[in-house]
């Protein structure tokens, strides 16, 4: 089957040529085929990546999935860094936590002939997740921002929606690269059980609707089993129906999830319900159900149970008759009615979605039973008729009085909430038939928040020690501990408020209290004064640098300038102080700024752990220096710091528990020397993609400095990988006289720097060469024509260096403001 036989489908056929998702969903449709899915996540690369070849060769139509675990969920990366560097299991796998290179090989020899993959994770925070799954060449993942808010903390809804609005544009522009990206749903489970159908499948709509006016074009509505299998049939029938009107033009699919709440303890029991699953995808038409297996009562299921339970599920749908399905009639379905009531209600308060359903929650339109969310009105109760349909009790403020029938059964006493919760799991574990009733729940007037913990989403599973991955895992940086954090790791229960993540920063007034972060501000204030310091004896002056100018540098590597009107003149925000450092030789011969820079990185700037959108700089420049003399001067310099921070700031460093013998090598002579030519090639020989004509990309450079024990150079850079300012070696025309400083562990690069050209004419050329304008360049030309003196100079990362001194896990938490890319923060 072809991409044009795909597209010319019966069912709109959008499909995007980058997709692998997107073609077998196009496929699968054509073929009238049910494809099924595990929920799937390991924290071992190893076990992860044979999980989905596993999961490859299980059956015909079938999506693999990689689970995220719960840190990575809240925004918690700390703990999971600490959890890979102590070999502790997670509950799923830390996208954001391993390097990209990892995920990579987890990838490869399952995506070798097309095999999609889908990331799922259910997070409020899900930027960081969503720039990690797309460096790696996904595009298929879930989620929304009620259903992936509410059930899960307490992020407040109007970050959640806005967090998921970002996260919708970024997805929406992977587009221009000829990708297909495709979000589904989270809003058909929601708490996973006791939520009415008619709410579920509004959620769902609504947030489908959502990511459709966010440019997303390949969506799925999600709608998770519940307790009557009637109800469930009307539930899909509406859902289907909501679609049909509401998404013209849009690439949609219903995705059926197999019963989210308590599971049969039984394994006859849990695999009646899987059947059941599978019976009701086949006869409602889902093009797609997400499995549970026989140990979700117990345990995170191994490798084996989710296969078998993948197996169980498409022989369950080999076995069910099914017919074409046409557009469900819907005057008589009390789902359909109650859903679209509230669907057109919300809709009806404002133009923008994001703004409607704040509004929406905020009035009581939208209200979750048994949800604890501050946000969530909490005026709405449910009910388990004996029959097994759920029924409201109690609907608050939400506009559906009029789609109901008068009958409202009483509220549920702490012991009728008990039963509820487990009457599926009773009802399979017996093997009772569908019109035999259960014991019916006893009314009372009992408030049921005090039984939430009854059905609150369970806590992560227990960690469980594991073997040595074997994957190339790229070692984790050490971590400040739970206790010297001061709130920065999170409990791993999702009912429990958030404290503040490692991955992404939180308000200012969490992250300037935090032990950690006084501590880490404060081996940074050692640092500079012992920079400044070690600088001043030999002889150098200490200049301000300017904040803005009429150009700046331009080899910043992927990242935008911001512009300045400056009285009607473009102006530009430093991204470096490059030209500025030269031009300061005319008045000094030895000069250094710690200079503030802007540089807007791309969004995967905030996955890397050492990116960010603002950051300073230890700024050097030597009069009539020569590569060697600069590369000389930021040896001495680092090691003369690191040392001054280890005899000053000691305490501090034992409360982040750095290792003071990870600096022993540091001053043990003059650092290691490899040509970027050598690096090239032990990168390749490694398996990783690095370009022989580019500068060294920063997961090359993650890979070179995990191998490390002490701080190396990477010099003689091919010309057309960096700057103008770099000088040419007139020995060996094509390299350049330049050099990169890469700390080891794993915490990356640390400083750049160079000889400076200084010659007009051959500055000239070289801008040109690299496609500018000389003309942009005119005072700094103006100065080169009069005589630039010859030059060398550096460039020190100091939040970087602050990193690899503290050994904090993100570059972030050297900063007091931190500027994350694509985090608007204060």
């Amino acid at each position: 089957m072809t991409l044009s036989d795909v597209a010319a489908g019966p069912a709109r056929g959008e499909v995007g040529s980058g997709s692998d998702f997107t073609r077998l969903m196009a496929a699968a449709r054509l073929a009238g085929a049910l494809v099924v899915q595990p929920r799937m996540g390991f924290s071992d690369p190893a076990r992860m990546r044979d999980g989905l070849l596993a999961t490859k060769r299980a059956t015909d139509w079938v999506v693999g999935t990689i689970t995220v675990d719960s840190y990575t969920r809240v925004g918690d990366e700390l703990s999971a860094v600490r959890a890979i560097r102590d070999r502790i299991a997670l509950n799923g796998y830390p996208i954001t936590a391993y390097s990209p290179h990892t995920t990579r090989w987890i990838l490869d020899s399952a995506r070798a002939d097309g095999f999609p993959v889908q990331v799922r994770h259910g997070s409020a925070r899900p930027q960081a997740i969503t720039a990690a799954l797309a460096l790696v060449g996904l595009d298929a993942t879930e989620g929304g921002p009620v259903s992936y808010c509410l059930p899960y903390g307490r992020t407040p809804l109007a970050d959640s929606v806005r967090n998921w609005q970002e996260t919708c544009r970024f997805l929406a522009d992977l587009r221009a690269t000829g990708r297909e990206p495709h979000l589904e749903t989270f809003g058909g489970c929601m708490l996973g059980q006791l939520c009415p159908p008619g709410l579920l499948v509004a959620i769902s709509v609504l947030e489908a609707l959502f990511f459709r006016r966010l440019g997303l074009h390949s969506v799925s509505l999600s709608y998770a089993q519940q307790t009557n299998a009637e109800q469930d049939e009307q539930a899909v029938a509406a859902l289907r129906a909501l679609a049909c009107e509401l998404l013209p033009g849009t690439d949609w699919h219903i995705v059926l999830y197999t019963y989210m709440g308590l599971y049969p303890t039984t394994a006859p029991g849990a695999a009646r319900l899987l059947a059941a699953s599978a019976d009701l995808a086949v006869r409602t038409g889902a093009r797609r159900l997400i499995v549970k297996t026989e140990a979700e009562a117990h345990r995170i299921p191994t490798v084996a149970e989710n296969i078998a339970a993948l197996r169980m599920a498409a022989d369950a749908v080999r076995t069910t008759a099914s017919g074409p399905l046409s557009r469900p009639a819907t005057p008589d379905n009390p789902v359909y009615a109650e859903a679209r009531a509230l669907v057109h209600a919300v809709l009806n308060l404002s133009d923008d979605l994001g703004d409607a359903l704040l509004e929406a929650f905020r009035r009581g339109y939208l209200d979750v039973p048994y949800c604890l969310h501050p946000d969530n009105a909490g005026r709405t109760r449910s009910h388990i008729h004996a029959d097994g349909r759920l029924m409201w009790s109690e609907i608050g403020a939400m506009p559906i009085r009029h789609v109901l029938d008068g009958h409202r059964p009483p509220r549920l006493t702490a012991a009728g909430l008990h039963e509820a919760l487990s009457f599926v799991q009773r009802r399979y574990d017996e093997n009772l038939p569908p019109g035999r009733p259960l014991r019916a729940a006893a009314p009372a007037d009992a408030h049921p928040r005090a039984a939430q913990t009854a059905h609150a989403r369970p806590a992560a599973h227990a960690a469980q020690a594991v073997q040595t991955p074997q994957a190339p895992v790229s070692p984790a940086c050490p971590a400040p501990s739970a206790a010297a954090s001061g709130g920065m790791t999170m409990s791993l229960s999702s009912s429990g408020s958030a404290g503040a993540p490692a991955a992404l920063p939180t308000s200012p007034d969490v992250h300037l209290s935090s032990p950690a972060t006084k501590a880490i501000l404060k081996v940074q204030n050692r640092m500079l004064t012992a920079a400044r310091a070690f600088l001043a004896e030999r002889g150098f002056i200490e200049l301000l640098p300017p904040v803005i100018g009429p150009v700046t540098d331009p080899g910043t590597r992927g990242s935008k300038q911001v512009d300045v009107d400056f009285y009607g003149h473009k102006y530009k925000l430093m991204t470096s102080a490059i030209l500025y450092k030269q031009a300061s030789l005319l008045a000094f011969d030895k000069i250094f700024y710690i200079a503030p820079n802007v540089r807007l990185e791309p969004l995967e700037g905030a996955v890397t752990h050492r990116h960010l959108a603002e950051f300073h700089q230890i700024d050097v420049e030597i009069r009539d220096g020569r590569r060697e003399d600069a590369m000389a001067l930021l040896e001495e310099l680092v090691s003369y710091t690191v040392a001054d921070s280890a005899r000053h700031v000691s305490a501090e460093l034992e409360l982040l528990e750095r290792d003071a013998d990870a600096f022993r090598d540091v001053a043990a002579g003059a650092f290691d020397r490899i040509a970027h030519r050598e690096a090239t090639t032990s990168l390749l020989d490694l398996g990783h993609p690095q370009d022989p004509g580019a500068e060294i990309d920063w997961q090359g450079e993650e890979i070179l400095s995990a191998k490390a024990s002490r701080p190396f150079f990477v010099v003689d850079y091919p010309k057309g990988s960096r700057g103008f300012y770099d000088r040419e070696d007139p020995q060996h025309p094509g390299s350049l006289r330049n050099f990169d400083l890469i700390a080891p562990e794993g915490f990356g690069e640390l400083a750049s720097g160079s000889e400076r050209e200084h010659d007009y004419a051959t500055i000239v050329t070289r801008i040109r060469e690299t496609g500018e304008n000389p003309a942009k360049y005119g005072w700094y030309l103006d100065l080169a024509r009069r005589g630039l003196p010859a030059s060398a100079g550096f460039g020190l990362g100091l939040e970087r260096f602050t990193r690899y001194v503290t050994g904090c896990a993100e570059v972030w938490q050297a900063s007091a403001y931190p500027k994350v890319p694509g985090v608007v923060s204060p």
